[in-house]
């Protein structure tokens, strides 16, 4: 009698293994109906950015030659003019005008410029530059780790792009290169719809963009006088400029969120398909065991 009252003692000791099978499907449940939701989420997105990729593909086919060449083409095909342009120093003070997007989920077309301007600066040194950043995206990258070079962000700008928003920011872009030697544009060059690389484009400053058409002599311009003319054609070299850059970065940022969320709606895919897996056990487990506790007790009696 002492000996089976030590035995059922010592059982009552001993740790038992507990399965919380219920608990377990119920939560592999959740989180199952959480990933599917997720994927769903991504697959509109997806189909919503590819719709406006679409969009901002024939803007740029109708657009990236509008005014691009007619002004640079004058530097090129007048030697005189080329020849006796001022050059920029090597110490140039410069304006750094970054293109970012008001939203993320695109993949690495904002933090691909931020790192190419952190990348710059870090060779090139932080003297006599300032950035002028376009974009939500880009102002926050900018402000924590270079915030004595951040001169103006500008954000929430209306898409899709047009000229005129185009020809008012190049207006403040304009303002903001007095007496600096050169701009760079900084963006996501459109290539295709699964790869687009940045491009630095060195654009002049209106000053020195005047002072190289007064050595034009190909052209004779009489109506309106180069009083007139000359700010006109910076007006026109600027912005046509822009509006390409422009274009070229809302196809790539499109392109770049159209290929995110197809990524991360197969890797929903993927775990759900490893949860449906693990649910699938833990059923399969829960419903052996209650067959062999039917099956002991059926046999006890």
């Amino acid at each position: 009698m002492m000996h089976k009252q030590m035995l059922a003692t010592s059982q009552l000791i001993v740790p038992t293994q507990q399965r919380y099978f219920a608990v377990s499907e119920k939560e592999l449940k959740a989180r199952m109906k959480t990933v599917n939701n997720i994927r769903k989420i991504t697959k509109a997105m997806k189909m919503v950015a590819t719709s406006k990729m679409k969009a901002d593909l024939v803007r740029l086919q109708n657009g990236k030659n509008f005014g691009v060449n007619a002004v640079d083409m004058m530097f090129t095909a007048d030697k005189y003019m080329k020849d006796r342009a001022p050059n920029c120093p090597s110490d140039a003070e410069e304006l750094i005008v970054t293109l970012t997007s008001d939203k993320g989920m695109c993949g690495s077309t904002n933090s691909g410029v931020i790192r190419n301007i952190r990348d710059y600066v870090a060779v090139n040194g932080r003297a006599k530059k300032t950035i002028f950043s376009i974009g939500d995206k880009g102002t926050v990258g900018f402000k924590r780790p270079m915030p004595d070079l951040l001169k103006v962000g500008i954000s929430d700008v209306s898409t899709p792009y047009n000229y005129p928003t185009v020809m008012a920011i190049a207006e403040h872009i304009k303002n903001a290169g007095e007496g600096v030697d050169k701009i760079t544009v900084v963006y996501n060059e459109y290539k295709s719809a699964i790869a687009s690389i940045i491009r630095n484009l060195e654009l002049m400053p209106r000053q020195r963009f005047l002072d190289t058409l007064k050595f034009g002599k190909t052209y004779d311009m009489t109506l309106p006088d180069k009083n007139t003319g000359n700010p006109a054609l910076y007006e026109l070299y600027l912005t046509s400029n822009l509006w390409v850059a422009f274009l070229n970065n809302a196809a790539s940022e499109q392109s770049s969120r159209m290929a995110a969320m197809e990524n991360a709606s197969k890797n929903a895919g993927e775990i759900l398909d490893g949860l449906t897996l693990q649910y699938n056990k833990a059923r399969q487990a829960r419903i052996t065991m209650e067959l062999v506790e039917i099956i002991s007790g059926a046999a006890a009696l």
